[in-house]
C-alpha cells in the first residue's frame, strides 16, 4: 500500500505540473495586452510610456519563462496574485466565494446520487415495465440536453409559471433549489447511465445467479449482491460526475446569479482579468485532480484486485 501511495503521490505531483502549463500558458498566449485593458478600464488613455510602466509594475515584460516560475512559486506559496480590476487579492475574493460554490455542488452532487440510485434499482428490478421505459428515454434526453436548457425550463415553469421559488441570488432557503436540480440532472443521468450497465453485467455474474436460484428473491439478489459488485465503478463515476458538477457551475451559477466561485470567473474573463481567471482554472483542475486521485487510492485500499494491477 506504501508503495501505491508514493507512485500515486509523484504522478500526482507531474499531473499538477502539467496542469500548471495548461494554465498559465493559453491564458498569457491570449490575444491583447492586460495592461491596456486595464488602463482603458481606469478611464486612462493608453500610451507607450503609460503601458511599458504597467507592463513592467505587472511583471508583464519578463521572458514568458520567467513569468510562469515566478506564477507557479507565488501559486505555491498560496499567493493568488492581485486582481487587474482593483487589484484586490485573488485569494480573498475566490475563497469568499468558495462556501457558496461547494453548497451548490452538495446538493447537485446529493440530487445527482439520490435519482441515479432510485432510477437504477428501478429499472433493474422492472426493466420491462412501461414506467422503467419512460424513465429511460426521459434519462437519455436529459443527458443530451445542455444544462443552460434545463436551467431555462426551470425558471420558466418552477419559478414564473408556478412562482413556487426564487429564480435566482441566494437570499432564502430556497434559492438553491433550482440551480442545484439543474446540475443534479445533467449529472443524475451521466451516473445512471454507467450504474444501470454496472448492474445489468453483475446481474450475470455466476454468483449472482446462483443466488436467485436458491430462491432468493429478486429485490434482495440485486440489493444485496449486484449493487455491492457495482458499488466500485459506481464511486469512480459518482467522483467523475462530482468534478464535472464544480465545473459546470460556470454556466448555472451566471444563469441564476448564484455568488459563487463560476460566477467571479465569468466575471474575469468578460473583464480580462487573467490573475483571477488562472487562480479559478488551477482551483477546478486541482480539486479535479485530487478528488480523483483520492478516490483511486481509497477503492485501492477495500479492493485487493486493484492493489494488484
Amino acid at each position: 500500500m506504501t508503495a501505491i501511495v508514493l507512485r500515486r503521490t509523484g504522478e500526482l505531483l507531474l499531473v499538477l505540473l502539467a496542469l500548471s502549463l495548461l494554465v498559465f500558458l493559453p491564458t498569457s498566449l491570449a490575444p491583447g495586452d492586460p495592461a491596456e485593458e486595464i488602463l482603458r478600464r481606469g478611464g486612462v488613455q493608453p500610451t507607450a510610456a503609460s503601458v511599458a510602466s504597467l507592463r513592467a509594475e505587472l511583471g508583464l515584460d519578463r521572458p514568458l519563462f520567467d513569468q510562469y516560475l515566478r506564477w507557479l512559486g507565488a501559486m505555491l506559496r498560496g499567493d493568488l496574485g492581485h486582481s487587474y480590476t482593483d487589484r484586490s487579492p485573488v485569494a480573498a475574493e475566490i475563497f469568499a466565494r468558495v462556501p457558496a460554490t461547494l453548497r451548490l455542488a452538495g446538493a447537485a452532487a446529493a440530487v445527482a446520487a439520490g435519482l441515479a440510485l432510485l432510477a437504477a434499482l428501478r429499472l433493474a428490478f422492472r426493466p420491462r415495465a412501461l414506467d422503467s421505459r419512460v424513465l429511460a428515454l426521459v434519462t437519455v434526453a436529459i443527458g443530451g440536453i445542455p444544462p443552460y436548457i434545463v436551467g431555462i425550463l426551470l425558471i420558466s415553469v418552477v419559478a414564473v409559471g408556478l412562482r413556487a421559488l426564487p429564480t435566482g441570488g441566494d437570499g432564502s432557503a430556497g434559492a438553491v433549489v433550482l440551480p442545484a436540480l439543474t446540475l443534479g440532472l445533467t449529472g443524475a443521468a451521466t451516473l445512471l447511465r454507467l450504474l444501470r450497465a454496472d448492474l445489468a453485467q453483475a446481474l450475470r455474474l455466476p454468483f449472482v445467479k446462483f443466488a436467485a436460484v436458491k430462491g432468493l428473491r429478486r429485490r434482495r439478489t440485486i440489493a444485496v449482491h449486484a449493487l455491492r459488485v457495482a458499488a466500485p465503478n459506481a464511486i469512480t463515476a459518482a467522483s467523475l460526475v462530482l468534478a464535472e458538477l464544480l465545473a459546470g457551475a460556470v454556466v448555472v451559477e451566471t444563469l441564476f446569479a448564484w455568488p459563487g466561485v463560476g460566477q467571479l470567473a465569468v466575471a474575469a474573463i468578460r473583464q480580462r482579468d487573467l490573475p483571477v481567471v488562472q487562480a479559478y482554472v488551477l482551483i477546478i483542475g486541482v480539486a479535479t485532480v485530487l478528488l480523483l486521485a483520492l478516490t483511486e487510492l481509497c477503492l485501492s485500499a477495500f479492493d485487493p484486485r486493484l492493489r494488484r494491477r
